[in-house]
């Protein structure tokens, strides 16, 4: 018996939302805004896992913006678990040194500093 999707909750949506964003982003990238609004901290790896699979499958560059732990905490997961591709964090902050005038700077963060970094609690958002 079919459900009506508008049934299923925000969470559901989302996971719709951005699946067939991703199915139409082949070959390209794909930008995903604050992933986890609407996504309980709860399925957040299991959507990593499934964007990790399909951005490899159908050679999609993923860029993601969050504030949340949880999310950093499961894309962490599944990108130290995911051999076959490279995840990485840009944490994008203020530079403290005068004489970089207060200057955006990027720190990137790979799979094995992520792993090191979210086991320690350490802040990176």
């Amino acid at each position: 018996m079919p459900v009506p999707l508008g049934s299923m909750g925000d969470g559901m949506l989302r996971v719709l939302q951005i699946i067939l964003k991703v199915f139409s982003a082949q070959g390209g990238f794909l930008l995903i805004d604050e992933f986890e609004n609407g996504l309980h901290y709860s399925v957040q790896e299991k959507i990593w896992a499934l964007i990790f699979k399909l951005a490899e499958q159908l050679n999609i560059q993923v860029f993601a913006t969050t504030h949340s732990w949880d999310c950093i905490e499961s894309f962490t997961k599944v990108a130290v678990d995911n051999q076959s591709s490279e995840g990485v964090l840009f944490r994008m902050g203020r530079s403290v040194r005068t004489s970089d005038n207060g200057k955006v700077i990027a720190t990137v963060f790979d799979e094995n500093q992520l792993q090191n970094i979210t086991q320690a609690d350490v802040e990176v958002r």
